[in-house]
């Protein structure tokens, strides 16, 4: 194990399963690790981003972890693609802290309408360049739009390994959501892909997944956090340990690598006091100011934890 942790802190790729026994490692020894890698691809920066929910409830998907699901039943307030305006100005007040904004849509798909008119905004949008977009499945024709009107950056999560995701989705394959990153790859976009943990997946599972995302090339990996809501299938599953969550941040860096690592949904709920710990897993961002359907840390208190690890900000 020794040579191991001198030839992964000297850039070694590793197998799978030597991804698999850095579990058993000791936590002081992965980070140690992980925050090399970081800071040799990283540096001292951090990214802070934010999303807003544009569009929410009644998805026809079956997704057992969602609240937006219409096969659960949650208390999630639910409401049609928002105006114009109120997501622009929502746009323009996060933008002041944080370096992007994410524009969220339940369902499979936006239809026609509904992309014509974001389309139009994303045109007038001073700002463009940091904004991205998660509107679920995308057609060839939509993605040239969205190319069109400025959009740079689409977010499309796999969630987790393809041999796990038929546990937790049956309306839609793990395919489907591999040919979207494609086409999004080949017109040209960055693309922010991650996943789901404490779904009831395996250590291995997370591993293909990070694999899958080394094959893929995700510019950005957001990695969540499940969290518990009552009305979900899944709404029995015991919340993960802290630690269990750094060594699974630390070894995502290990794999990858090179990509930005995002932590957001569930940082607040699961890692209490070690939420600052993040960066020395390895991740170089995380989300902040709230989540889809659950709170989360406003920015001022996050900023605050940055500027406390001699960390810098990036707000563009």
């Amino acid at each position: 194990m020794d040579n191991l942790m001198l030839e992964i802190i000297n850039d070694k790729q590793i197998s799978k399963d030597d991804a698999l026994t850095l579990f058993n490692l000791d936590i002081e020894n992965l980070l140690f690790m992980s925050s090399k890698i970081r800071r040799k691809y990283k540096g001292n920066n951090v990214k802070v981003c934010s999303i807003i929910n544009a569009k929410s409830g009644q998805c026809g998907q079956d997704c057992k972890f969602c609240a937006q699901s219409s096969f659960n039943k949650t208390n999630v307030k639910v409401y049609p693609l928002l105006d114009n305006n109120k997501i622009k100005e929502a746009s323009y007040k996060a933008l002041e802290n944080v370096g992007c904004f994410g524009i969220v849509s339940s369902g499979n798909s936006l239809n026609n309408q509904e992309i014509e008119r974001l389309c139009q905004m994303f045109k007038e949008h001073t700002k463009v360049s940091q904004l991205g977009v998660s509107i679920g499945k995308i057609p060839d024709k939509t993605f040239i739009k969205l190319k069109n009107s400025g959009i740079t950056k689409i977010h499309h999560n796999l969630e987790t390994s393809e041999n796990f995701y038929p546990n937790i989705c049956s309306t839609h394959s793990y395919q489907e959501r591999i040919e979207t990153l494609k086409k999004a790859k080949k017109y040209g976009f960055k693309i922010c892909c991650g996943g789901l943990f404490g779904i009831g997946e395996s250590l291995k599972d997370r591993v293909d997944l990070a694999f899958t995302l080394k094959e893929i090339r995700s510019d950005s990996v957001p990695m969540n956090f499940f969290m518990p809501i009552k009305g979900t299938a899944l709404q029995h599953l015991p919340a993960l340990k802290p630690l269990e969550i750094l060594k699974t941040i630390a070894i995502f860096r290990i794999i990858l690598k090179t990509p930005d690592i995002m932590v957001c949904g569930g940082r607040e709920m699961h890692l209490r006091d070690l939420q600052s710990w993040i960066f020395q897993a390895g991740a170089n961002g995380m989300m902040t100011g709230g989540y889809l359907t659950t709170n989360g840390r406003d920015i001022i208190a996050d900023r605050q934890m940055i500027k406390d690890l001699d960390m810098q900000l990036e707000t563009e």
